[in-house]
């Protein structure tokens, strides 16, 4: 990790200081010392002045962020201190407890936590929400920025609540306004670097597939340290179960190194599930680690049935590492949706006026050499967001990996 500055009033840094630190962070650090084509000392001499002549920070971020769009890739962000004034910004910690997804340009919800206020005030899979706290979402070139406004303005303090407009799916299609309470997020929140908190939860349920076989599906939102312990309780816990089912929708990456334990839980021998280079080591091997105890000295073996990981639009970086190595080993079967395709390994610094700054440190490839930057991981079998699907509370990438693992006995 990055090494972590003391944080400074914003003041004392000159917008020019601030320029040239981030420019000479990611000057040192990226992986490519060619820029991947891109004249990096030509974006310095041409940006430089605008950040110099800037007379606010908020005009010096949007310099800064013009510069680290040059490089057209993942996993460059400025993170202001002091929280951002950004429509993109959270407002607060708590959320109506739903998962939305883009589509239409706006966003539409994909699931309702049982039994939560989001319930209880009628909130349901398949609608769409058009505006929230009276503030439209008007569709947008980007499927992506109409889901950021949307995520942003469900948040909000704890114990206040989010006025929400929504069309309900056909057929008896209407508008309709719903108020629900927000509540904090489930799972144990954690403070990891320079990035904001964050709750961390790991959800494992057993199935059955149509023709009455058991499953095991186990989900967690993002790789911490915080979910080796869960996550492998739940392998053991369906060690007998003829089938295994990684839910990785919805999860942003993580720490990458933990891949090679993850993937040790289903592969019986080493194997290469990619490769990361960077500045300082050009080639860095990720090799799966079998998984040969328990975390209570159990001797076993690896998880040898069949596995599925569902994968959508907002699965990205490490899960999309996990996802693609396995998939090109022949390991697994991937069902869903085309992931984020940002798949870079990356850092954080705290600037010296108390900014964070994520920059690329790293590039990553599959053991066939596939780049999963950009393009992503795409399914094995493809399920696109429907909204009738949803309104009749079906989960469609589930059910088809319930019906491989069907096809596998």
């Amino acid at each position: 990790m990055a090494l972590c500055l003391a944080a400074a009033p914003a003041a004392q840094t000159s917008s020019a200081a601030l320029f040239d630190e981030v420019w000479q962070t990611i000057h040192d650090a990226y992986y490519d010392p060619a820029f991947s084509g891109v004249n990096w000392d030509a974006v310095r001499d041409e940006l430089r002045p605008k950040a110099a002549a800037s007379t606010s920070l908020d005009r010096t971020h949007d310099v800064i962020n013009e510069m680290l769009g040059r490089l057209h890739q993942s996993h460059f962000a400025l993170l202001p201190a002091g929280g951002s004034a950004s429509e993109f910004a959270l407002g607060g910690e708590a959320s109506v407890d739903i998962d939305i997804r883009p589509v239409f340009g706006r966003a539409i919800i994909t699931r309702v936590t049982p039994g939560s206020p989001a319930e209880h005030a009628g909130l349901a899979m398949g609608q769409l929400i058009i505006g929230i706290d009276g503030q439209p979402l008007i569709p947008e070139t980007s499927p992506l920025v109409n889901y950021r406004r949307a995520f942003a303005r469900l948040h909000g303090a704890l114990g206040s609540t989010a006025s929400i407009d929504v069309l309900t799916p056909p057929p008896g299609a209407r508008q309709k306004t719903v108020t629900v309470a927000r509540t904090m997020e489930a799972g144990e929140r954690i403070q990891f670097s320079n990035l904001p908190p964050m709750h961390v939860r790991v959800d494992e349920r057993a199935v059955q597939t149509p023709s009455g076989k058991r499953a095991g599906v186990i989900g967690f939102n993002v790789w911490l340290a915080q979910v080796n312990e869960p996550v492998a309780k739940a392998i053991d816990a369906f060690r007998s179960a003829d089938g295994l089912i990684f839910d990785l929708r919805g999860n942003p990456g993580g720490l990458a190194g933990m891949i090679v334990g993850m993937a040790g839980q289903i592969l019986d021998e080493p194997a290469l599930i990619g490769t990361m280079r960077t500045r300082q080591v050009p080639k860095l091997d990720f090799i799966a680690n079998p998984r040969r105890s328990t975390l209570d000295g159990r001797s076993v073996t690896p998880y040898a049935g069949p596995v599925a990981i569902l994968v959508d639009e907002l699965t990205a970086s490490a899960s999309e590492c996990f996802a693609g190595g396995l998939q090109d080993l022949g390991r697994v079967r991937v069902f869903g949706r085309t992931t984020m395709g940002a798949a870079l390994p990356a850092s954080t610094k705290r600037l010296s006026n108390g900014d964070v700054l994520e920059y690329v440190v790293g590039d990553f490839v599959t053991s066939k050499g596939r780049s999963l930057e950009g393009a992503g991981v795409v399914p094995d079998e493809i399920q696109p967001l429907s909204v009738a699907v949803l309104a009749r509370g079906e989960d469609a990438p589930l059910q088809a990996a319930l019906r491989w693992i069907d096809r596998q006995h």
